[in-house]
This record gives structure tokens, sequence and C-alpha cells, in this order.
């Protein structure tokens, strides 16, 4: 769901090759999602099959064409569907910490403390590079600063965690 989303709002905005969105993707929405853009072709092969996106063929001056994409009335429809689900997902921002904290009790406190640390500093090093962004994004739409935001707090509140969680384990030598 998240993949078509994606591309959809990426071809909203403009037409693109498969390369372009690919660029699109890694440089500005791979902070905020984990999608994958090893194999962007297959989906929107299957984007084009469904008629969400239709593709253009290019002449280029190099030996090969290029194919762009471009989104079609019922992609728009679709992208609307999407963004209207995205917002009313329930899932929420699952983190592989969680899963290591439920297997805390089989862990040593002074074998996950400098990991733990090593962690803060990267919540930190995170919670500086938003502040830039942040500072960086003043003049640009609303969107682009509420979503720097939220993610501001999430680190935030994740780093506040993390200092809870290192007296725990301090105080509790079994992990």
């Amino acid at each position: 769901m998240i993949q078509r989303l994606i591309i959809l709002g990426i071809l909203k905005n403009s037409s693109a090759s498969g390369y372009d969105i690919k660029k699109i993707i890694e440089k500005e929405l791979g902070v905020f999602s984990k999608i994958e853009t090893k194999s962007i072709y297959y989906p929107l092969k299957k984007m084009v099959k469904e008629g969400l996106i239709k593709r253009e063929e290019i002449e280029s001056n190099k030996h090969i064409n290029k194919f762009v994409y471009s989104i079609t009335p019922k992609g728009e429809k679709e992208f609307v569907a999407l963004c209207k689900e995205a917002l009313l997902s329930k899932r929420r921002p699952f983190i592989e910490l969680d899963i290591a904290i439920y297997f805390l009790p089989f862990l040593k406190g002074r074998d996950i403390m400098p990991y733990l640390r090593l962690r803060l500093r990267f919540l930190e090093s995170v919670k500086r590079w938003l502040i830039n962004k942040s500072e960086e994004l003043k003049e640009s739409p609303k969107n682009l600063s509420l979503l720097i935001n939220h993610h501001l707090k999430l680190a935030i509140a994740e780093k506040e965690f993390l200092k809870d969680m290192i007296k725990v384990v301090k105080e509790n030598k079994t992990y």
C-alpha cells in the first residue's frame, strides 16, 4: 500500500522516469519510509497494467529510449483513497528496540549498556538533523514542516524513554 501511495504521490506532482522516482524516494522520502527502491520497475509495470499510471516512451539522444510515467484519473482516485487509508491506519511505528526489550531478561546489562548509549547518541544526531532540516524548510510548504515536526517529537520521546530504560538496566543487574 505505502509503495503505491508514494509512487502515485510522486507522479501526482509531475511525470517521471522510473530512475527519477527511485531517486526522489531515496533523497526525499527515505528518511521517513522503509520503502525499498531496489525493484521499482515491477510495481510500475503492475500499476500500468492496472490503469493507475501510464507509460510513455521518450526518445533519447543516448542508445536507450527513456520511459516516463504519469498518473491517470483512475490513479488520482486511488491516490486519494490510499491517503485516506494511511490517515486512518492503526499501525503504530514498529521499532526493533521493542523486540529487544521483550527479550531483556535474557541479556546482561553490562553487555547491552554500550548499545543503549550508542542508540542514545544516534537519536541525538537524528534530533539535531531534524532541527536543522526544520530551519531549512521554514519557507517550504507546511506539510513538510509537519512531517519534520512529527519525526522530531518521535525522536525526542524515544530518547527520553531510552534514558529511563538505561536507569532500569543499571538498577537491575540481571539485565
